[in-house]
């Protein structure tokens, strides 16, 4: 750099100095001027992409996956088997509430990030509105806007729920590599306030195996909450936030090039 700005000087006062036409010092100047320019913009350029090319820390083990954190979930929509009442999703301004074992609301953070080093912020949960008259049979579906691939080995399911004491249950939808839809139960939303749920996937679904690199992700489709045989029928509100996936990227260590699914 120092090198340039002594060239650059230099040629300034060879301008000055000498007795050439106007035309002619001006064109110099402004040969100069671009040169500089280029040398130091390409310089810059340099720098950018080898700070680009520096490769990121690759993740391995049981890893917290977001799957949706509803900041921006106007493109969910909802389904339900009731053809009377309204069904509907909104976009309601909150976030999780829970309280702790003496009645006190524990302050949940605005903002958290995950192990992939995103941050999401809590401005904003899922509110569903549905109504149930046939006890039981009744159920309303949440599709997201596409099906999220879930990358690794799932090992367990994760979501807030604002409960109403309703005993309604709530259970979410996966799809396997062979196209088979598996319903697993994650809990009753008998409760009041805020609760984080979790649910276990069972070993027995169709996954890629810890010990070999095979594309069988699993797929979400979707939440549903089927209606209790013994609840009052009626109009049905609930809320959701945060959902995630404790997955494990072990399998994906080591030469990922290479994948045993010939």
């Amino acid at each position: 750099m120092y090198l340039v700005f002594y060239v650059y000087c230099s040629i300034i006062f060879f301008i000055k100095e000498s007795t050439m036409r106007r035309e002619v010092k001006a064109f110099i100047l402004s040969l100069a001027i671009g040169s500089l320019v280029l040398i130091v913009g390409g310089g810059n350029i340099m720098v950018q992409a080898q700070e680009a090319q520096q490769p990121k820390k690759q993740q391995t083990g049981l890893v917290e996956d977001w799957m949706d954190d509803f900041e921006a979930c106007e493109d969910w929509r909802a389904a339900s088997t009731c053809p009377i009442g309204e069904t509907k999703i909104r976009k309601i301004p909150g976030k999780p509430r829970p309280i702790d074992d003496n009645g006190n609301e524990i302050n949940y953070p605005d903002t958290i990030t995950d192990d992939n080093g995103i941050t999401h912020e809590n401005k904003y949960v899922l509110g569903v509105k549905t109504y149930y008259l046939d006890r039981g049979y009744d159920r309303v579906e949440v599709f997201p806007p596409n099906e999220y691939i879930i990358r690794g080995k799932a090992k367990e399911v994760k979501l807030w729920a604002l409960g109403r004491k309703f005993r309604h249950t709530l259970y979410i939808k996966l799809r396997d590599y062979r196209g088979t839809i598996h319903k697993i139960k994650i809990g009753r939303l008998d409760f009041w306030g805020w609760r984080e749920l979790s649910v276990v996937i069972p070993g027995w679904l169709p996954q890629s195996p810890g010990y070999a690199l095979l594309d069988k992700n699993l797929h979400f489709v979707s939440f549903y909450v089927e209606s209790d045989l013994y609840e009052v029928p009626g109009t049905f509100y609930f809320y959701l936030d945060n959902f995630r996936v404790i997955t494990d990227l072990s399998e994906f260590t080591g030469d990922t090039s290479i994948r045993d699914n010939w």
